[in-house]
């Protein structure tokens, strides 16, 4: 009786040991209740790191990191695109605009006759180029930021490209020469420069090319060209600004979606730990304690 008493004893001790151990390695393991906050944190920084401490098996563990790696390589081919585009625009200025010309042209402007006003005089503020107290211009040897970005924007900038110095400030043998202006006046009796005519009609610039047929269009080819260059470096920086604010709300969708998961597996963990529970306890049958395997439900 005694030896049976000690294995039934043995038994109980054992099958509460066993039940102590399922229930650590089974219930709190699978369905520890799990931090909204940390998930959230976690996604915020590593899109995925948050989905996969709520839920390893869920998809958008793994949509979430793919998605961050395509906007990166989205942006970064953008960016270094919109880099050589850039670098191509000015190296075309550095090799079709010119600096001299630019200031004779615009020097011949503000001393021709029909200028009645002085509102040419401070007109021209072309960075790289300074008028000097002594009333002489001083050009500077490298090109700004400010320098490319003028050259394209302004009208008043373009005597300095080749094409338009060739056509308006040049003979039929290449010399330079004063360009003819073309003046309207204003309401309030001052003369405005609205073009130029040509001083070079065999140009191999105008030959054929009917952008330079009316004198009041202040045109150059070389300039349009440079613009659309411009344009086109600027439209690659757009795309790599929307891969960034694409990176901006895919950390953000993915710290949502880390709090949604953390709350489903935190609702299955109350399922699981309130209403349903696995316990081993000994019971007296034939006057004989034995092992019993206790499943209780809460309602």
């Amino acid at each position: 009786m005694k030896k049976i008493f000690m294995i039934t004893l043995i038994l109980i001790i054992s099958s509460a040991a066993i039940a102590q151990e399922l229930d650590n390695d089974i219930i709190q393991i699978n369905y520890e209740k799990k931090s909204l906050a940390k998930a959230m944190m976690l996604s915020s920084l590593f899109p995925g790191a948050g989905q996969f401490y709520a839920n390893p098996r869920s998809i958008t563990t793994y949509i979430f990191p793919l998605i961050e790696i395509g906007l990166i390589a989205g942006y970064f081919i953008n960016y270094n695109e919109g880099l050589d585009k850039e670098a191509e625009y000015q190296d075309f200025a550095d090799i079709h605009y010119n600096r001299d010309q630019q200031w004779f042209a615009q020097e011949d402007l503000i001393n021709d006759p029909m200028n009645n006003s002085n509102f040419y005089a401070d007109h021209f503020r072309l960075d790289g180029i300074e008028k000097l107290d002594d009333g002489s211009w001083y050009i500077w040897e490298n090109n700004t930021q400010h320098f490319y970005e003028d050259i394209g924007k302004y009208n008043k900038y373009v005597f300095g490209w080749n094409d338009w110095f060739d056509i308006y400030a040049t003979d039929e043998n290449g010399a330079t020469v004063s360009p003819e202006w073309l003046w309207e006046e204003t309401t309030d009796e001052k003369n405005m420069w609205i073009g130029n005519t040509a001083t070079n009609p065999g140009s191999e610039y105008l030959i054929g090319n009917t952008n330079y047929s009316d004198p009041y269009t202040i045109y150059s080819g070389y300039r349009a060209e440079y613009i659309g260059m411009r344009r086109d470096a600027e439209d690659l920086y757009d795309k790599a600004e929307y891969f960034s604010f694409g990176l901006v709300a895919n950390h953000i969708l993915a710290a949502i979606d880390a709090v949604r998961l953390t709350r489903i597996h935190n609702r299955e963990y109350l399922s699981n730990t309130s209403q349903l529970e696995i316990n081993f306890a000994p019971i007296f049958v034939n006057n004989n304690f034995s092992p019993a395997l206790m499943i209780t439900k809460r309602f």
